[in-house]
């Protein structure tokens, strides 16, 4: 290059990068959508309600099964779903990576992602740390909150639900969970977990001052006696 031509490329300005596409989503219309959706579900229930009721019976004596990790990958979701060949959702094993926050059953989370789509899926039975991280805050207690939980694990971008809980839960490890609950207590307060939930956090602090107790000593007993308490005669285990 010769000195002119260096000289006027001094004051040649660069061409400006290409512009980035940057999508813009609207925030009502968002919310409007999930809205339909959820009004959508809940117009089919009934008639899938009907459905499990009338084909396996009482809830309790369907969910409470020392094999139900088996049993719901391998015999309901392929019966519940023929067509369906995206049934795989529920057949990693999470365990090592389990996340405090779950309350102990079957149904639990991993490593998940921070979509956020399991409040929406789920909104009674599962929650968001404050990264926005999943959890099963309540284990479902009817074949609705059954199936909302499985919508949850199937929308979830890492599979990071299981229902292999009952392998690994015991007595003794519920008990050592329930008298160490402080923490999960405190995280539940915090202004960054409220904001990351649409009101489940303050649902599971509800939860763990109420009605959480008996349904752990509950759940003990079906660890120890291999089935769920016939009735609330019953003398459950003490934690």
């Amino acid at each position: 290059m010769n000195l002119l031509a260096y000289l006027k490329s001094l004051f040649v300005k660069p061409a400006p990068p290409a512009a980035v596409p940057v999508y813009h989503y609207d925030a009502e219309e968002l919310w409007a959508s999930h809205v339909a959706y959820l009004a959508e579900k809940e117009l089919a229930l009934p008639l899938k309600k009907k459905r499990l009721e009338s084909f396996y019976g009482d809830f309790n004596t369907f969910f409470y099964r020392l094999d139900f990790d088996e049993f719901v990958r391998k015999e309901f979701l392929p019966a519940w779903e023929p067509d369906n060949p995206h049934l795989q959702f529920l057949n990693h094993n999470h365990w090592s990576t389990k996340h405090p926050f779950n309350f102990p059953g079957p149904f639990y989370t991993g490593e998940s992602d921070t979509c956020g789509t399991g409040i929406w899926e789920a909104p009674g039975n599962v929650a968001n740390d404050s990264d926005s991280c999943e959890y099963v805050f309540r284990q479902p207690q009817n074949y609705a909150a059954f199936l909302d939980i499985l919508d949850a694990a199937a929308t979830e971008v890492f599979d990071s639900y299981s229902a292999n809980g009952n392998d690994y839960w015991t007595y003794a490890t519920c008990m050592h969970w329930w008298r160490n609950r402080g923490d999960l207590i405190m995280a539940l307060t915090r202004a960054e977990t409220l904001a990351a939930n649409d009101g489940q956090a303050q649902a599971y602090l509800e939860y763990l001052t109420g009605d959480a107790e008996t349904d752990l000593r509950r759940y003990c007993y079906f660890l120890e006696n291999g089935q769920y308490p016939a009735d609330s005669n019953t003398t459950l285990p003490t934690l």
